[in-house]
């Protein structure tokens, strides 16, 4: 399987689409049962519906069955203190991927493994979504049999280290008190691995037996004076293979073509990747 994420796609961002354009190739090249994008899939399909027509588009030149989460650019940010409310989540952005793209949550199992993807951007939105989707995961947790596995697909990381989590800017990791309920939704099942976008590097950790697998970007990375180094800045996706017995060992990938870039000019405030 093949994970991408945050590939900002839209007509105004031709470095984004050509990037898009090597890891499709790359795709077609490796043919892998499934490629799952973790969001941000448009450049700024929040404010702009445009964008993601556009980015659907991009996503049906794919050979392969593919799935997809959305992110804050496609849909709108969580709320938080200060966020400006032109770049929050809500129902009619929200609605606008579901017509386009399909379903913001949703799960699948392969073999033994269980995949819960889940609209992170909906954490403490107090929209109606938001309770539905709290319902649909108690439930599928229930349903989850001995012996099988889970990994948990979301666009935002839920959380890092105290020290990190409580250094970083609002807009980087889940609502507190929305990873805080997670953490009580998975008190009785425990997630082997979380699989996340968005902070456009990769990383891998360890927290309390699960793995926190970061999914770098296609498009480019953000400079070090606007976004501290944390893992892995490089352009590029990930592959993991849901083995049933057997380790999870994510390989990064960089597609031949793709180029390594970084922002170079002041970050608008739509960039919430930091």
């Amino acid at each position: 399987m093949i994970f991408v994420s945050d590939t900002h796609l839209s007509p105004d961002a031709p470095e984004a689409q050509d990037n898009w354009a090597a890891v499709v190739r790359y795709i077609h090249a490796a043919a892998p049962d499934l490629v799952i994008h973790l969001g941000d899939l448009s450049l700024d399909g929040a404010r702009n519906p445009a964008d993601i027509d556009y980015a659907r588009r991009q996503l049906d030149l794919l050979r392969v069955k593919w799935r997809a989460i959305p992110g804050n650019h496609d849909i709108g940010d969580n709320p938080y203190p200060g966020a400006p409310e032109s770049l929050t989540i809500t129902d009619a952005r929200r609605q606008r991927w579901l017509d386009a793209i399909g379903p913001d949550y949703w799960s699948m199992t392969l073999d033994s493994w269980v995949l819960l993807a889940v609209n992170a951007q909906l954490a403490g939105s107090g929209l109606a979504a938001e309770g539905s989707q709290w319902l649909w995961l108690a439930d599928r947790l229930a349903r989850v049999r001995p012996g099988q596995r889970i990994a948990l697909l979301t666009h935002k990381p839920v959380t890092a280290g105290d020290a990190e989590v409580a250094e970083a800017p609002l807009y980087r990791f889940w609502p507190s008190a929305a990873s805080r309920r997670l953490a009580e939704e998975f008190e009785d099942e425990v997630a082997d691995l979380v699989v996340s976008g968005h902070v456009h590097q990769s990383r891998s950790l360890s927290l309390d037996g699960t793995q926190h697998l970061w999914v770098p970007t296609t498009w480019a990375v953000l400079p070090d004076h606007a976004q501290a180094v944390l893992g892995a800045k490089r352009t590029g996706i990930m592959s993991v293979e849901f083995a049933k017995d057997l380790p999870v060992r994510p390989e990064f990938h960089e597609p031949a073509g793709i180029r390594q870039l970084t922002m170079t000019v002041d970050i608008p405030d739509r960039y919430h990747a930091r």
